[in-house]
Parts: C-alpha cells; sequence; structure tokens
C-alpha cells in the first residue's frame, strides 16, 4: 500500500474551551485523536462511536465461554448424555443471543440506563 507523504501544512483553529472539549470526547468516543477527527470529518467522512471499551471485555469472555460450552456439548454427545447435551446446546443459544446482543448495542443490556 502506498504510503501518503507527510502532513505539513498547520491551519490555526480557534476553539471555545467547551467545543474543544466535545471535540475532543467525540474523538476519542471513535478511537481518534481530535486532529484526525477534525480532518476527516472536514472532509467528509461520518465518524462512528468505537463499541463501548467494556463491551470488547465483555466479548472476550463471551468468546472464551462459548468455546466451552461448545467443547462440553461435543463430549456430552459423544458420551451419549442427551439430557446434558440438550442444556448445553440450550445454554449455548442463550449464549449466542447475549454475544448478538452486545455486538448490536456495544454494551450488555443489563447494563443500559433509562433515558
Amino acid at each position: 500500500m502506498p504510503r501518503m507523504p507527510r502532513r505539513t501544512t498547520t491551519k490555526l483553529l480557534r476553539l471555545h474551551p467547551e467545543e474543544l472539549a466535545r471535540i475532543a470526547a467525540r474523538a476519542q468516543a471513535c478511537g481518534q485523536t481530535p486532529a484526525r477527527f477534525i480532518r476527516e470529518t472536514a472532509l467528509g467522512a461520518t465518524p462512528k462511536a468505537r463499541q463501548h471499551l467494556d463491551a470488547e471485555s465483555v466479548l472476550r469472555t463471551l468468546g472464551r465461554l462459548g468455546r466451552s460450552l461448545e467443547q462440553a456439548a461435543r463430549l456430552a454427545r459423544s458420551r451419549g448424555d442427551a439430557v446434558l447435551a440438550q442444556r448445553l446446546a440450550d445454554a449455548l443459544e442463550g449464549h449466542t443471543a447475549l454475544v448478538e446482543q452486545v455486538v448490536h448495542d456495544g454494551r450488555p443490556r443489563s447494563r443500559r440506563t433509562s433515558r
């Protein structure tokens, strides 16, 4: 991939402290520096907030739990324990729904505050 030439031109931008604080907060939510956020937004990009940082940790933990549930279900089926296999399949289904909810909302529903 070709490298972009280094940016060498600057433009002074005057802001009220409140404006800068809002820009910095929005940039951080998008995982960007304020300068990059301003530049990309001014050039027509629509900034998108990253998933909530807590959601990343929750998704990693849910991934480990999901793999464990899948392994346990596979073991139960191979040993012929139909009741345990069904219970594990049900747990895995609930787990999958929770993962989809976290991915969609960016955070677990139980932590959501009312507006």
